[in-house]
């Protein structure tokens, strides 16, 4: 291959690569010519005979027309990147002309125009996004402040001014037990009541305290109370409280023991309301009186009302244990208690009563009843008989009939 084929070859070439691109439309519009065709046919078939391979990219004119489109709507944007492709064409051709030996670089240098364009369509595009994708500035964090707030103040204070209290309270010696009052109690003793309150001599008055906030601040034994309640039958009733300096008050209200009832296993001592009491067994040689007898017991529990089937003739009962007490209570001067030496009271299905009683003498006389109408007059008059010894100076073998209005002895 001569120098002329190739000057005019690589001449044409240079040419395009020094035009500058902001004017691709220019040349995209002219129409290659016959004779221009002929010449780059014939450099084609010269290249690959000296051992090039020269590849050419025809495109329709539909498509210069659609990059003619988009590259006069970005103009503006491709102006900054022509430019650049402009000064890496030139520096592919220096390149080209000095060394003559890399088919690529021939390559490169016919694509510059045709790529240039899409290269700049796809940065503009790119630009154009980039703005809606920025990041906003972060706002720089604040450090959170070690400041003490006023209610976390408050709140230390509150706490410390507790701990105070109950140092005091657990270490002073006016929240030690030194004196106790016991009010109140008959059968039951100061040292049972102590006994059961769980309280000694120097212990400290909170022991018995009850365990929520508000029992611990007004010092409230409730449920202590009603501990000892539950397990002591003949207290129905006992409030503690505290008086400072180291005294304890105690009230009591007791349940009075007033007859005794069979059951099955021996026998159940009964308060007025049917409280059981106390539970005895027959062996156990233990004086009971008075007795009930004539009640079908079914069922009897320490603490609680006992379960009678007959329970009107345990009320008749009763109300004739009443009226022998208020005789007695109303008794001056005499030592003989009627209600302690009454053994018996029986119930008869017939609707009589039968009552068992010691004279002051020790002799055993049974009175017979058949209602309760002034039952108080007549046990008033029947303790003033055994006062005054009438019945014991009586030989007669049997009973006091009460039935009437006039009391008769009458032999059995």
């Amino acid at each position: 291959m001569d120098d002329n084929e190739l000057d005019r070859l690589f001449g044409e070439v240079s040419e395009a690569a020094q035009k500058p691109e902001n004017e691709p439309s220019k040349d995209k519009e002219k129409e290659p010519s016959d004779k221009e065709a002929g010449d780059s046919e014939r450099a084609e078939e010269i290249l690959r005979k000296n051992g090039f391979i020269v590849k050419q990219y025809k495109e329709s004119s539909e498509e210069d027309d659609e990059e003619q489109e988009e590259s006069s709507e970005d103009e503006e944007t491709e102006d900054s990147e022509d430019t650049e492709n402009t000064e890496d064409a030139a520096d592919s051709e220096g390149s080209d002309e000095e060394d003559g030996e890399s088919s690529e670089d021939e390559d490169q240098e016919e694509d510059t125009e045709e790529g240039s364009a899409e290269e700049s369509d796809e940065e503009s595009d790119e630009e154009e996004e980039s703005p809606s994708k920025a990041k906003k500035p972060k706002k720089p964090k604040k450090k959170p402040s070690r400041r003490l707030n006023k209610k976390g103040i408050t709140i230390i204070c509150l706490f410390v001014l507790i701990l105070g209290l109950v140092a005091l309270i657990w270490f002073l010696p006016a929240f030690r037990v030194r004196n106790v009052h016991v009010e109140g109690n008959v059968s039951q003793t100061d040292q049972d009541i102590l006994r059961q309150l769980k309280l000694e001599y120097n212990s400290h008055l909170m022991g018995g305290v009850s365990g929520n906030i508000l029992d611990v601040i007004r010092l409230d034994y409730g449920k202590t109370e009603e501990r000892i309640k539950r397990e002591n039958p003949y207290i129905e009733d006992i409030r503690v409280s505290v008086k400072l300096p180291s005294t304890v008050d105690v009230t009591v209200k007791e349940r009075s023991k007033i007859c005794y009832v069979r059951t099955p296993d021996g026998y159940a001592a009964l308060d007025k309301d049917g409280i059981v009491l106390e539970l005895s067994s027959n062996d156990t040689g233990k004086r009971v009186r008075p007795v009930i007898c004539g009640l079908n017991v079914k069922y009897a529990e320490l603490g609680k009302p006992v379960t009678i089937g007959n329970s009107n003739d345990y009320k008749k009962a009763i109300i004739v244990l009443g009226a022998i007490l208020a005789a007695d209570n109303a008794s001056i001067g005499d030592n003989y208690s009627m209600f302690e030496n009454t053994l018996e009271v029986r119930m008869l299905p017939s609707g009589y009563i039968f009552l068992t009683v010691y004279s002051p003498s020790g002799k055993l006389i049974q009175i017979k009843l058949n209602s309760l109408e002034k039952i108080s007059d007549k046990m008033a008059w029947l303790l003033y008989a055994f006062n005054s010894e009438a019945l014991d100076k009586n030989k007669t073998k049997g009973f006091l009939d009460m039935t009437g209005d006039d009391p008769t002895l009458r032999e059995y």
